[in-house]
């Protein structure tokens, strides 16, 4: 019941922050516990620059809304989402793929990534108190060991499995070599944007 009731609150709290679901707002306006750790904010990701101008999660408000409705059914587990990345302007898109033109991980930038258009999300999960919990791996680890298929198995894959079963009941849809990004089913509606961060 209390679950119930959060998850009213949340979706009452996205809802009166106007009625634009394509809009991009600031994922801690809606979920302030989620810990927000942008590895392209910092130099700590594959690339080894910082390629944000700063640490702000972005997404769609429709797919904001999702991601409230997994934040909560998290907190009833003593979890809280902590979040990698978000909304990815195509300029920083163009310098991934410059940088590791492998489409198997990074999407090519003449087609535009999921996170381009705000509707795409990499994330993990710390426990209550935002200390980490064990993870099948880092992020950006371009290696089997972060496909879906190993990283949700076994004692390391429980976390992740948590996840999982989380954001598929929020609507959101994982892909087979990340075990951390989820893509929102409707994706395709929102256009590829460059809006600064």
């Amino acid at each position: 019941m209390v679950i119930v009731i959060v998850m009213v609150l949340v979706l009452a709290r996205v809802a009166a922050a106007g009625d634009r679901p394509g809009d991009l707002v600031e994922v801690t306006s809606v979920i302030p516990d989620a810990v927000i750790d942008l590895k392209y904010a910092t130099a700590d990701n594959f690339t080894g620059e910082v390629l944000y101008p700063r640490s702000v999660c972005m997404l769609r408000r429709s797919v904001v809304a999702r991601l409230a409705k997994a934040a909560t059914l998290l907190r009833a587990q003593q979890r809280r989402l902590l979040v990698w990345d978000c909304y990815r302007p195509t300029s920083v898109q163009q310098l991934l793929w410059d940088k590791a033109p492998d489409r198997r991980y990074v999407a090519n930038p003449k087609h535009g990534s999921r996170h381009s258009r705000g509707a795409a999300v990499d994330l993990a999960l710390v426990d209550s108190d935002g200390e980490p919990v064990t993870l099948p791996t880092k992020f950006d680890e371009f290696s089997k060991a972060a496909h879906r298929a190993r990283a949700l198995v076994g004692e390391q894959g429980i976390e992740a499995r948590r996840l999982e079963r989380a954001m598929k009941k929020a609507g959101f849809i994982g892909i087979p070599l990340e075990w951390w990004h989820f893509d929102a089913p409707d994706s395709a509606r929102y256009p590829l944007t460059n809006e600064p961060l």
